[in-house]
């Protein structure tokens, strides 16, 4: 069965009087929900099937024809979510828009509320876009259980996409050379997943979704790393992963993206060195640096590091961490905790800068040190450059693992395994890197 997985605060359904809620549209929802997954399936065809044929005997249903290759499909997503939902004691934001393929969807989640199968929440837009959510009530939980669902993927579903910068799904080009490409690429992920079937992952007993897409910027020129639901989990939380009931470790590439450019100059990085300038912390020089690989306009760089100084800023910054601390210790201990309003001007914030910091020092000091690959910093589309070959870089060694009939979750430049294999994925992380770059790597 398949499962949305995301993160959110508890909800008690016994205190809930009515089935379906009405309320403010002014109102904000569920804090950190998740959005359905239609990537996912539910295995439990028999659950799948009898809910198909009560809702095709409900008012929910007024079409002329059910068609089963329609509402199966439908029905065997939002059952995964609930299903991963419930997991992890998270909340489901589904979107009520009647408009095309849609209508089918809110039919059938108007009918598991009327069942009393989910209790949704109905309101309008936040400040994210969310409008409605719900939650699995006890009797829909029973019968996951008792059918023993459980999560796979939608084989249906294409493992490899390309999107837009408004995150529309674009279609892939006719022409054979990107069409060969694009079936590759498709063909590799897809055993990715299909290597998971045989494999569980857990967190405290808990099920996590362990299957993945490629996801593509514009074209398959650019992005490409491997997304899955599990990497939305807290790295302290993913170090108590277990597959296959046996204890994980994470094992990452050091200042990657930094390698990859010394690399493109024909130059092997001194790691040592990639992350230290005179008058600043590590710490801090890092997250300058990461923002630097990632933008376009230096402007914007300068800019984010004189706002990130301001004393009063990293007053107010350090109020909200504190605050997010103590609702993330809330909700992993299964309380109830509103998440705390992030201002928008938190998300170009560069922490550890000292407040004493020129910009234009900082970031010209910054240039000098790397001038062997300054050309590269700013330029266009740079980030997606980047993401495109380490995510090659991720392929390689996951496919090379898969050989081995090893299990791995990719966390962009790190991977996830069972401790024993730990010798075996360091030694095929260097040589994947070495492969795709011609030089050296440095893991930890």
């Amino acid at each position: 069965m398949e499962c949305l997985r995301s993160e959110s605060e508890v909800l008690y359904q016994l205190e809930l009087p009515f089935n379906r809620i009405k309320i403010d549209k002014t109102l904000s929802l569920a804090p950190n929900p998740g959005k359905v997954n239609s990537f996912w399936n539910n295995a439990a065809n028999d659950l799948v099937e009898n809910i198909a044929d009560q809702f095709r005997r409900s008012a929910y249903f007024n079409g002329q024809r059910f068609r089963r290759t329609t509402y199966i499909p439908i029905i065997s997503a939002i059952l995964a979510n609930l299903l991963n939902a419930d997991n992890h004691q998270l909340q489901i934001v589904y979107s009520r828009d009647t408009e095309g393929n849609n209508k089918n969807w809110v039919s059938v989640w108007n009918f598991l509320t009327e069942m009393q199968f989910i209790s949704t929440v109905i309101a309008g837009k936040n400040e994210s876009g969310i409008q409605s959510w719900c939650v699995a009530l006890p009797e829909m939980v029973a019968l996951l259980h008792a059918y023993n669902s459980r999560i796979i993927v939608n084989k249906q579903k294409p493992a490899v996409l390309v999107r837009d910068n408004d995150k529309n799904i674009l279609p892939i080009s006719n022409k054979r050379k990107t069409k060969l490409l694009y079936n590759r690429l498709e063909k590799a992920t897809k055993a990715i997943n299909t290597l998971w079937e045989n494999h569980t992952v857990t967190l405290d007993g808990k099920p996590v979704v362990p299957f993945v897409q490629r996801i593509f910027n514009n074209s398959l020129a650019f992005g490409g790393r491997f997304y899955g639901g599990f990497q939305q989990i807290p790295s302290k939380d993913r170090a108590r992963f277990k597959i296959d009931n046996i204890k994980t470790i994470e094992i990452d590439y050091s200042a990657i993206h930094l390698a990859i450019m010394y690399a493109w100059e024909g130059t092997q990085i001194d790691y040592e060195q990639a992350y230290t300038l005179r008058g600043y912390t590590r710490d801090a020089v890092k997250a300058v640096t990461l923002r630097a690989l990632n933008i376009e306009d230096l402007a914007v760089l300068r800019r984010s590091v004189t706002l990130s100084a301001n004393p009063s800023n990293q007053s107010r910054y350090k109020e909200y961490k504190v605050k997010r601390q103590i609702h993330d210790t809330l909700r992993s201990k299964g309380l109830t905790s509103k998440a705390p309003y992030k201002p928008k001007w938190l998300d170009s914030f560069i922490d550890k800068i000292p407040s004493t910091t020129n910009a234009d020092n900082l970031i010209d000091t910054f240039l000098d040190r790397h001038n062997v690959i300054s050309k590269h910093i700013g330029s266009k589309n740079i980030g997606l450059r980047l993401q495109s070959v380490d995510s090659e870089i991720m392929a390689l060694v996951l496919s090379t693992l898969l050989t081995d009939n090893i299990p791995a979750l990719p966390v962009h430049d790190s991977i996830i395994v069972q401790t024993k294999h730990k010798k075996k994925a360091y030694t095929i992380m260097q040589d994947a890197f070495r492969k795709v770059t011609g030089f050296e790597a440095q893991i930890k």
